[in-house]
């Protein structure tokens, strides 16, 4: 396992060093009242609709010029891509209405905007029941990038 993982984030159960145990955070009252506004869903989806028009034409738009003139095609290619940025982008604004909120969520792996913190600073029981930030240990080397190209939009 060690070949993929480095032997700090494997639990200690799995003979790793990461002394980590599996504690389940319920959810808070009201943290998926936004599923509720279906008329804020239903603007949010309607602009999203138009975004994946828009998308949809810039690339026949490339597919067709692709072959003919190579700069009006890197033109309408580069204008896709800044499509499909503002779709990846987007999805974020209209997930609160659509998604309810998970485990992740409320431990903070995954924020706001779709950045993922995997290993986040350590949390004490918030007043609410929901977990809160306290103090922070040194931060763990980030990530590699991860290299993702316009085509990747869903």
């Amino acid at each position: 396992m060690e070949e993929f993982i480095p032997l700090k984030h494997i639990p200690k159960d799995l003979e790793g060093d990461e002394d980590w145990t599996y504690q389940y955070v319920e959810p808070a009252e009201g943290e998926n009242a936004k599923l509720a506004d279906a008329a804020t869903r239903d603007r949010l989806l309607a602009a999203r609709e138009a975004l994946y028009k828009e998308y949809e034409s810039a690339t026949l738009e490339w597919i067709r010029n692709a072959g003919e003139d190579k700069a009006a095609a890197e033109e309408i290619k580069a204008r896709r891509n800044a499509i499909a940025d503002r779709l990846r982008e987007d999805y974020w604004n209209v997930d609160p209405y659509v998604r309810a909120r998970s485990y992740y969520d409320r431990i903070g792996v995954l924020l706001p905007g779709g950045k993922l913190d995997w290993y986040p600073a350590a949390k004490v029981e918030g007043a609410n029941g929901v977990a809160a930030v306290a103090a922070a240990p040194a931060p763990a080397a980030p990530a590699p990038a991860v290299e993702t190209a316009a085509d990747d939009v869903d």
